[in-house]
């Protein structure tokens, strides 16, 4: 029988949760027992992930505790597993370019590279700006963090392509109809059908998806007053409810 290690959570200090969020609003209004189980997978996921930097970027163990805290913050209420092959998370001091290597329909390969804030591979990466992180700290409607891990959990049933996986209850149809219809109208006339979303969620569903994913954390009840069927919808997949914390007011 094999046993499992069980990973040492520190007991749950006020004063370095309020060093560890610092500047980040998303994370302010967490009630008590939030934070305590939000701390608990933050220490969870840094037993469990490796966090590494590039280039000249040196970090404290009060950022790396904020990396944990905000990529824990959209599984708050499910668990680990929803990041399961996520093996390490790279942070670039700004914002970086990586090399993409693709093939177009007739077959032919192509490299290029683009200026990115954040991307999650499905090799088990994450990348990130710390530039990003650190200045996605206003109540905004954007998020790096936030935004890549939407994509992870998204990349769950695969590629990424909007569509999660669901749990029992929620029903797909239900999900592809009202996401549809709401990519459908954005895409036709963005800021009349939700002025408050990025302009890139027009780029294809997943970021869509994703986008929503960083409005619905941030400011919730826009996304709410937008697109209802979109927040129930993420409500039933987060299982959270960020209208109802201060900082989404």
């Amino acid at each position: 029988m094999r046993l499992l290690k069980k990973v040492f959570t520190p007991p749950f200090s006020s004063d370095l949760w309020n060093e560890a969020i610092r500047g980040q609003a998303v994370l302010a209004g967490l009630t008590v027992q939030e934070q305590e189980r939000l701390w608990a997978l933050a220490h969870t996921l840094l037993h469990k992930t490796s966090i590494q930097t590039v280039g000249e970027l040196v970090l404290n163990e009060t950022d790396y505790l904020r990396i944990a805290l905000l990529v824990s913050l959209p599984i708050l209420n499910l668990d680990l597993d929803w990041y399961r092959g996520l093996h390490e998370i790279i942070i670039y001091p700004e914002a970086f370019a990586p090399r993409h290597v693709w093939q177009d329909e007739f077959g032919i390969t192509h490299q290029d590279r683009q200026l990115l804030a954040g991307e999650a591979w499905d090799q088990g990466l994450m990348l990130l700006s710390w530039h990003e992180v650190e200045t996605s700290g206003p109540l905004d409607g954007h998020h790096v963090v936030i935004h890549e891990c939407a994509h992870w959990l998204d990349m769950q049933n695969g590629t990424a392509n909007g569509r999660p996986p669901l749990h029992r209850g929620v029903d797909s149809e239900d999900w592809l109809k009202h996401f549809s219809d709401a990519y459908t109208a954005f895409t036709t006339s963005p800021h009349r059908s939700c002025a408050a979303l990025d302009t890139y969620a027009a780029k294809n569903p997943a970021e869509f998806f994703a986008v929503c994913c960083e409005l619905f954390f941030e400011r919730a009840l826009v996304l709410k007053h937008c697109w209802p069927e979109i927040y129930r919808l993420l409500v039933a997949f987060f299982q959270q409810t960020p209208d109802n914390r201060a900082v989404s007011v």
